[in-house]
């Protein structure tokens, strides 16, 4: 069976234009085309459209394209709306793009344009409708929003996590920074290699001492004052399933001690008890610590770093992948409800992806829960962004009023952000040499590129683990 070809509606009054739209997207879409408003009205109403490619001014008619996109909205809000036009004011302009409208392409429009404007607009409703059936399959514990998005980075990540899983790896490392979903990874491993999704929790740094010797090794009755009862191991406990040592980086170098011997031995002896015990269990440890700078501290074990990493997946920031970012918004607008659901401009997204990201994927989703709650209308809108970011404004040069943010601002700072990288890429990382090659003062280019994201500490390499 042949696949539907998407359905555009093409309203303008200018017949000649109108008949070449056919044309122009031959064999890619199935096109219907009306020259009045009302003709473009009725068949709104009376039929499904993907896109509706829209003029604003009609020759003798005093109603606009804007009316009809009222019409559109309130009749089949899926449908997107491409405005076509040779409009110039600037306040008609701003109307335009606040009422929501998908693009704007002015005229004179060359076909590539147009086929261009359509195909992105295609490319954004099938990514909508892939955040909604991921939204929807997704239970509230059961979400994998942090691996949300199809960037190389993502893809590669995905192959490493497959490859673990297939090979059954006994101990893994996750490495990220805050925010980027290393316990959401955690649970999706625990998931796809374990049918009973086994998966327990130890948060190594919120635990004192003697309340981690209990809870990790368990205790028999008599151990201490209060131990009335004997107390499982979190390692007998778990059963052949995982636990999930999160911010192990934080533990204290005792402890480590003892989960090292556990990890080498796969045995454990409960506090009171002269018996060791065999254990099952898988581990995978999670921090946003440096390791290699907490071993040279003498923070971090080094023999435990080479247990604990039998595989390292290291979760990437969002800034890396920043082409994920329009994905990951579409996904969590879908996990709102039908009635609370919203929708975002092209600038927005734009000026999301602009953004640097410092709390990660965890941020971005509270960001746009709180643009949910806090915008009236149906569309998030740029004023809206820079309301709930009030440091994505303060990135812009001043010489732009706000209103205008959304058509120039996520430009500015994105071309702003690939000379400010390319010129750190040239000098390598070395911020002075950068800054000579752009001109401006070390502290200038220091709190520029500080605020766009992209101040960067060299890295060690971790030590190596020697041969046996």
């Amino acid at each position: 069976m042949n696949a539907r070809l998407p359905r555009i509606l093409a309203i303008d009054d200018d017949q000649v234009w109108l008949d070449q739209i056919p044309l122009i997207l031959e064999d890619e879409c199935a096109v219907d085309t009306f020259s009045s408003i009302d003709q473009g009205i009725s068949a709104v109403e009376s039929q499904f459209f993907d896109i509706v490619l829209l003029d604003l001014n009609f020759i003798g008619d005093p109603r606009t394209g804007l009316d009809v996109f009222r019409h559109i909205h309130a009749a089949d809000q899926g449908a997107d709306v491409i405005v076509i036009s040779a409009e110039t004011k600037p306040d008609r302009l701003i109307q335009i793009l606040n009422a929501g409208v998908t693009q704007f392409v002015p005229k004179p429009a060359k076909p590539n344009d147009i086929r261009d404007a359509v195909r992105l607009t295609l490319q954004q409703r099938a990514m909508r409708l892939k955040a909604i059936n991921m939204a929807s399959q997704a239970g509230e514990d059961d979400g994998d929003e942090s691996f949300v998005g199809s960037s190389p980075v993502m893809e590669r990540l995905r192959g490493e996590i497959d490859r673990i899983v297939r090979d059954g790896t006994k101990d893994i490392l996750l490495l990220g920074e805050t925010g980027t979903g290393k316990e959401v990874l955690a649970k999706m491993i625990a998931r796809l290699s374990d049918p009973s999704r086994r998966l327990l929790p130890i948060h190594c740094g919120a635990i004192s001492d003697g309340l981690a010797e209990s809870e990790l090794f368990g205790h028999v009755r008599g151990a201490f004052t209060g131990a009335d009862r004997e107390r499982v191991s979190a390692f007998e406990t778990v059963g052949g399933g995982f636990i999930f040592f999160d911010e192990i980086g934080d533990m204290p170098l005792n402890q480590q001690a003892k989960l090292l011997r556990v990890l080498q031995e796969r045995k454990v002896q409960r506090v009171g008890s002269l018996d060791e015990r065999k254990v099952n269990f898988r581990s995978i440890s999670a921090t946003n610590v440096k390791l290699e700078k907490a071993i040279e501290d003498k923070k971090f074990r080094e023999d435990l770093y080479y247990r604990v990493a039998k595989e390292t997946l290291r979760i990437p920031a969002l800034r890396e992948r920043v082409e994920d970012i329009p994905e990951l918004v579409q996904y969590f607008l879908a996990k709102a409800s039908p009635r609370r659901r919203k929708s975002i401009t092209n600038e927005g997204l734009a000026i999301l992806q602009a953004y640097h990201w410092p709390g990660n994927v965890r941020q971005l989703r509270t960001v746009i829960e709180s643009l949910e709650s806090r915008c009236t209308g149906d569309m998030i809108r740029e004023k809206d962004i820079c309301q709930v970011l009030p440091d994505v404004a303060e990135l812009l040069s001043s010489k732009f009023t706000r209103s205008l943010v959304g058509n120039y601002g996520a430009s500015l700072i994105l071309n702003e952000k690939q000379r400010y990288e390319k010129a750190l890429i040239q000098a390598d990382w070395d911020r002075s040499k950068a800054a000579i090659a752009l001109g401006v003062s070390r502290a200038t280019f220091f709190r520029r590129a500080k605020e766009l994201g992209l101040v960067r500490s060299r890295v060690k390499a971790l030590p190596q683990e020697p041969a046996q």
